[in-house]
């Protein structure tokens, strides 16, 4: 069949200026560097005037998107650092938009490396996607100016990069630590308890107290009774700051009026109880308030005291003293503190000494009981009273222990679970073909997002080796180093990963030789190391889940790799009263049924006749033993299932059924 012919397409001019993609949506990328800056004119420059800038220009209001998640965002953070950046940056992955609009090149980046402004720069290349700021369009893949605005865009910024690192860092941040260094506020987060004086002159006079410390009540109040619930938990922090957390005393809001005029009190405090609604500092801000030399009136800069006395002290110095030696392993001038006493040392033994063994299914076990955290991971930890393993679900930081549950318990009935699926499938030709398949059934997105990963960190490599040549600046080049280094372990830590995921379709050509083996496995199942059967596990099942039904029944079920699961109940592993209605009622239909001595024991695999009848006779015999029992009773008082003929029986028959069906594939 002859090709059929097109029109001809007409040449593209060069210089000719590329026309702006009215027809594709527009974002407009906003960030400040701090709080302090939320709402200057700045923000009304990168927000509303850019938006209004980009209607003037043709655009519709219901394609220009207000990207404005990085507020308070340094813009020397990568891509993946920053909330607004990263949306972005997928959004021109994607192709969502045809340009980027900000107020200046440097709200974009301010990147000393050049790594990430490189990475920003390939992507709009590559997805055909404009930049523009109010003086200029940068159009990288402009056929005559792609590579001068790239380079255009580089160098404006290096520049923000530059003024940063040294206006910034080199001349105003250095003023900032020098008055800092000499005892006066800087304009750092003012501590809770104090004001700052910022009256630089009280009655045509030099004021002494110019930024410095002032007791303000409002919060020097509620500071005080901290240090002292401190005290009466006997310093618990712990208790200490979940008491606060749930029965205050809270931080007022400062109302206008407040805070007298020529002062400043802080206004970072935000934390509020869940609880209550009060605001109150974090786990971590109450432990640095009660070792703050602050409250004594000294003076830090750069974790050192450099001022003694420096200003007015709210807390007495006994109180503080109370708290610090509790908290700080360092005395006033940074050697060990002699009289560190804490509250609770933790010694940790050698597990060695533990005489419990391991549990077999460590980081496998998951639950959805938290209503906030569906499929949590189960803790595993060692309690040391009870010298045992335990599996723990904890509703981190309010409740350390929801539930446990002992690991031999979760362990035990694992691995009976396991042994009858492979039972089954070594014995069924059909279920052995599944078992297969669904080894090999490899999550293939996420190979594919490992790679496109070390990919990525390879290439920020090669960005940091190339722009080496560019750097002379000493501390600029040790940075450039730690960029390098970390990318290279996160390439080790990835492929890592990696090579795990890609021995999953290994693992299904080793089940297939192991089969034989795994017929041994069956026979002498006992034998057989925790960690061989956690492999086992791992080739035939994802993973565990656990659900509390009561307070001593959980419900235990296994998913298996070809999409059925498996399910059973801790009931019969609680002891005594813990036993549940139905248990209970079912015990006692087949002692009254006079079901035979061997069937109730292999219902109740975990109880002896002796354990049976006790507990017959404590919830309706009236203490007395099941006297009317008739059913056949061969074995004595201390037998187990595991004791009986019947027990042995069905081993026999297990092995003698996998023994038949290896006979026949031979």
């Amino acid at each position: 069949m002859p090709r059929p012919l097109k029109r001809p397409e007409q040449p593209i001019d060069p210089y000719k200026a590329q026309a702006l993609p009215l027809g594709r949506p527009a974002a407009v990328y906003y960030r400040q560097s701090s709080e302090g800056q939320i709402g200057n004119v700045m923000t009304t420059l990168q927000t509303i005037d850019m938006i209004q800038h980009l209607l003037d220009r043709g655009w519709v209001r219901e394609n220009v998107h207000m990207i404005d998640a990085d507020a308070a965002v340094s813009g020397t953070k990568k891509i993946r650092e920053r909330k607004g950046m990263s949306q972005l940056y997928d959004m021109i992955e994607s192709d969502q938009l045809g340009l980027v609009a900000s107020q200046d090149v440097d709200r974009f980046f301010r990147d000393v490396t050049m790594i990430e402004t490189n990475k920003f720069i390939e992507a709009c290349r590559e997805h055909n996607v404009q930049v523009m700021t109010p003086r200029m369009v940068y159009d990288f893949t402009h056929p005559v100016m792609g590579s001068s605005h790239i380079r255009m865009f580089r160098e404006e910024a290096q520049r923000a990069a530059d003024y940063l690192e040294y206006q910034i860092r080199g001349r105003l941040v250095k003023a900032r630590h020098s008055r800092s260094a000499g005892g006066m506020w800087s304009g750092r987060k003012i501590l809770p308890g104090f004001m700052v004086d910022c009256r630089a002159k009280v009655d045509e006079q030099r004021n002494p107290d110019y930024r410095k410390y002032k007791r303000f009540d409002l919060y020097a109040d509620v500071t005080l009774r901290y240090f002292e619930l401190f005290r009466e938990n006997n310093g618990n922090l712990y208790e200490t700051w979940h008491q606060i957390d749930r029965s205050g005393p809270y931080f007022p809001d400062i109302p206008e009026g407040a805070v007298p005029e020529g002062f400043k009190a802080t206004d970072h405090l935000t934390r509020r109880s869940p609880f209550t609604g009060g605001l109150t500092p974090s786990h971590t801000g109450l432990a640095y308030m009660l070792v703050n030399v602050a409250y004594i009136g000294h003076w830090i800069h750069m974790n050192a005291v450099v001022a003694w006395n420096n200003h007015e002290p709210i807390i007495p110095l006994d109180l503080f003293m109370h708290a610090y030696n509790r908290l700080s392993p360092t005395d006033f001038h940074g050697e060990p503190n002699p009289n560190y006493v804490p509250y609770r040392p933790w010694i940790r033994h050698d597990k060695a000494e533990r005489t419990a063994v391991p549990p077999s299914y460590a980081g496998l076990v998951y639950t959805d009981d938290l209503p906030d955290h569906p499929h949590k991971r189960l803790a595993t930890i060692w309690n040391v009273v009870a010298d045992k393993y335990e599996y723990l679900l904890n509703e981190y930081p309010y409740r350390s222990t929801v539930w446990k549950l002992r690991a031999f318990i979760l362990d035990g009935m694992v691995d009976a679970m396991l042994l009858e699926r492979l039972r089954d499938t070594t014995i069924d030709e059909t279920a052995w073909a599944a078992a297969l398949a669904s080894v090999e059934n490899v999550d293939q997105s996420e190979l594919r997002r490992l790679k496109a990963a070390i990919r990525q960190a390879e290439t920020a490599k090669d960005n940091i080796i190339a722009n080496l040549g560019m750097i002379s600046n000493a501390e600029m080049v040790a940075r450039a180093q730690a960029r390098f280094e970390a990318a290279d372990r996160e390439i080790v830590e990835l492929q890592a990963e990696l090579t795990r995921i890609q021995s999953g379709k290994q693992r299904s050509r080793s089940l297939a030789d192991a089969r034989p083996a795994l017929e041994l496995v069956i026979a002498r199942w006992n034998e057989v190391p925790n960690e061989e059967k956690r492999a086992l596990f791992e080739a035939f099942a994802r993973y565990i889940k656990v659900t509390k039904v009561t307070r001593h029944t959980k419900h235990i079920t296994v998913f298996w790799r070809d999409g059925s699961t498996s399910e059973r109940s801790t009931t019969h592993k609680s002891r005594g009263y813990f036993w549940d209605e139905e248990e209970l009622e079912k015990l006692r239909e087949m002692i009254d049924s006079h079901v035979d001595q061997w069937e109730i024991l292999r219902e109740f695999p975990d109880y002896a006749w002796r354990s049976l009848q006790e507990r017959y006779a404590y919830r309706y015999g009236n203490g007395y033993y099941p006297k009317h029992y008739a059913g056949k009773k061969p074995y004595n008082r201390h037998a187990r299932w595991q004791d009986t003929a019947e027990y042995q029986a069905e081993i026999n028959a297990s092995q003698l059924a996998v023994s038949g069906a290896s006979t026949d594939r031979s």
